[in-house]
């Protein structure tokens, strides 16, 4: 067992006092402890000195489509605002801003990211929130938060749901589960990861809403999809490589699982949500003009533009972030517009 020693017997000693967790609960611990998680700490997790990249990370582009989009959003909902969850180091933020200004809230727990982001938008005018406003006219949006909420993680054995807990020593073991929960699509042997978190937020996003949308962008299936996988989808990152196992470094890698868009759908529908659209983010990116930029830049033929092409193929190409990342789009309290996108709307 290996990683921060401090985070590690914490762990211990909640283990101790209350017996087996959640793996949420462990999850939860380790990426968000207030001292000794990984999103708590003082290093950038983000970039090429970090552990992984995100979309802004690579290019520009992604916020420079998304402002055009949300120009067009802004154009039949009057007094149009921004809220993103969970925006990072405020790269997003910032590429967005300096290609549009809006109104722009953000909501963020991580004190060391509030600090990284106030720094990379020193130049605009953000309000910070430890959680959604009420009444909210505009668009909630996020990139890559979902997939950072805490896992609840079941297995079906000779037909019996059996839910993952961690025991003392950090080892995994396998009990009743402690929550209701209905998995009909799970297969036998299968690992589903759920995030309950995920449902919860979604369904606030929804009720936080007056007129306006919702948009996520993360990893992720449909259930149909997310249920075949024998081992679940949880990975970890640690130095840009990945592995499964999330007991190795403890606190000081990502954990992370891929995001139940069925639920996003179904919870959000709870709340209020519509949904507008479901696609890939290739599919996204390319009805937003993403293939218009590539033809400009390489016809520019220059050093710097050509190195953009080839970050642009990054968030294009399906073995990479195209088709592994998928862009849901709901909607609360306003009628069908031309946005650019989505334009057959299916799931």
């Amino acid at each position: 067992m290996d990683g921060n020693f401090q985070l590690i017997a914490h762990l211990e000693d909640l283990i101790a006092d209350h017996g087996p967790i959640p793996f949420s609960e462990y999850m939860e611990t380790v990426l968000y402890h207030p001292e000794h998680g990984y999103y708590c700490r003082e290093l950038n997790p983000i970039g090429s000195r970090g552990d992984f990249y995100t979309a802004s990370s690579l290019d520009p582009a992604m916020g420079q489509l998304l402002a055009g989009l949300f120009e067009r959003m802004e154009a039949h909902i009057p007094d149009f605002a921004l809220v993103e969850l969970g925006a990072g180091t405020g790269l997003l933020a910032r590429q967005i801003l300096e290609t549009r200004p809006f109104p722009y809230v953000i909501v963020e727990r991580s004190l060391p990211m509030r600090e990284r982001q106030r720094e990379m938008l020193r130049d605009f005018d953000i309000e910070w929130r430890d959680d959604l406003p009420e009444d909210i006219r505009g668009c909630v949006f996020s990139n890559e938060f979902f997939d950072a909420l805490p896992v609840r993680r079941f297995t079906l054995k000779n037909n019996r749901l059996r839910e993952y807990f961690v025991a003392e020593g950090l080892v995994e073991t396998e009990g009743d589960p402690s929550v209701p929960v209905d998995l009909p699509l799970l297969a036998e042997g299968a690992v589903a990861d759920i995030s309950l978190d995920a449902r919860e937020w979604v369904g606030r996003i929804g009720r936080s809403i007056d007129v306006g949308y919702h948009l996520a962008i993360d990893y992720g299936y449909l259930e149909r999809e997310l249920f075949r996988r024998t081992s679940g989808t949880l990975m970890c990152y640690l130095d840009h490589q990945v592995d499964e196992n999330p007991y190795a470094h403890v606190g000081l890698k990502d954990i992370t699982a891929h995001v139940d868009f069925s639920d996003l759908i179904e919870f959000g529908g709870r709340g209020g949500l519509k949904t507008r659209g479901f696609c890939s983010q290739r599919e996204f990116l390319v009805d937003l003009g993403l293939l218009d930029l590539i033809a400009a830049l390489i016809e520019r033929g220059d050093p710097a533009s050509i190195g953009r092409v080839q970050a642009l193929k990054t968030l294009l190409l399906p073995p990479m972030m195209g088709d592994r990342f998928k862009v849901l789009l709901q909607r609360k309290g306003i009628l069908e517009g031309d946005l650019g996108c989505f334009r057959d709307g299916g799931v």
